[in-house]
């Protein structure tokens, strides 16, 4: 057995004796499913959530009628949003939008998204349609946009492409053929301009910056594994494994400490901090047997996946 082996071995033991599991609070979607990312607003308004049918959805709480329509990513459910709402067919995802990764821009209040099919979009703080960014690199359009994150400081935006042959509703190919084209690339706030930072990834997916911006963080879903990208000193623009998982992970976060929550498709939130050790296990069966996101808000885990029809709040 290999020291990688050994030590996901160990790591395994290790949450199977220890991991904690508590009361997990439930949000139920109005209609479709699969709440993948998890953002707030600027007043703390939220969580705002893309699900199945293209829809990105705020909660306003119960008192202000619970789930309230935000933004769509597809411009064909500008006019014809009924055409999709509910719906949680793969098949019609081109058609209606896949929202995936968001993030909120804290200076000026828009949201970032990418859409798995219609690429890195932006809404402005009152909703409505999302305005496209970037929908190509090289000439040649995304496949399977996932995941991003934004450099609070400058603006510009780190974000995933799964694949470069597969799109969104074939993710079980990018599984099974053990695909390697995923990459990790970056929007310019300023010219504009898309930029590959990191070639050949399996299953590229989440994304997070540093709190100091000195590097990003890429998953590695299919390779069980975290990578790191150096956006500066001595070994800005290479890369390293920054830490092994146990299981498969999904989107990772930063807190406000500095230390991410990644989200272990198998229900575990693993916090890791920033030199890239585990220091807690959090499993969160309740919510579903597989997540997609964690995302600590003023005290509490908004947690989110693809296979569900709530959000949950640990």
């Amino acid at each position: 057995m290999g020291a990688n082996s050994t030590y996901l071995f160990v790591l395994y033991i290790w949450v199977a004796l220890f991991c904690k599991s508590e009361a997990i609070i439930q949000i139920p979607l109005p209609s479709g499913n699969g709440p993948e990312s998890i953002v707030f607003d600027k007043s703390g308004r939220g969580p705002y959530t893309g699900i199945s049918d293209g829809r990105i959805l705020r909660w306003d709480g119960l008192r202000s009628g619970g789930w309230v329509n935000f933004a769509v990513t597809s411009p064909y459910c500008v006019t014809r949003t009924e055409d999709c709402i509910g719906s949680t067919a793969r098949s019609l995802e081109r058609k209606c939008g896949r929202p995936l990764g968001l993030q909120l821009n804290k200076t000026s209040g828009d949201i970032y998204v990418v859409d798995a099919y219609h690429g890195l979009m932006v809404i402005g703080p009152e909703g409505g349609r999302a305005r496209p960014l970037a929908s190509s690199v090289d000439g040649v359009p995304f496949r399977f946009l996932n995941g991003l994150d934004i450099d609070q400081d400058n603006g510009d935006i780190y974000f995933t492409d799964t694949s470069r042959q597969f799109e969104r509703r074939e993710y079980g190919l990018v599984i099974s053929t053990d695909d390697s084209t995923g990459r990790l690339m970056k929007y310019d706030s300023q010219t504009k301009q898309v930029t590959v930072l990191l070639r050949g990834l399996f299953f590229a997916n989440g994304v997070a910056v540093s709190k100091d911006k000195s590097y990003v963080l890429v998953t590695e879903t299919t390779r069980n594994r975290i990578q790191r990208y150096w956006l500066s000193g001595a070994k800005n623009g290479t890369s390293e494994i920054w830490v092994e998982l146990p299981g498969s992970p999904d989107n990772i976060k930063r807190n406000s400490e500095g230390n991410f929550w990644v989200a272990i498709n198998h229900a575990l939130a693993v916090k890791v901090d920033r030199d890239g050790l585990i220091i807690d296990v959090i499993d969160v069966t309740k919510v579903s047997h597989s997540i997609s996101e964690v995302q600590e808000h003023q005290g509490r885990l908004f947690l989110g996946s693809v296979l569900i029809n709530h959000v949950g709040v640990y």
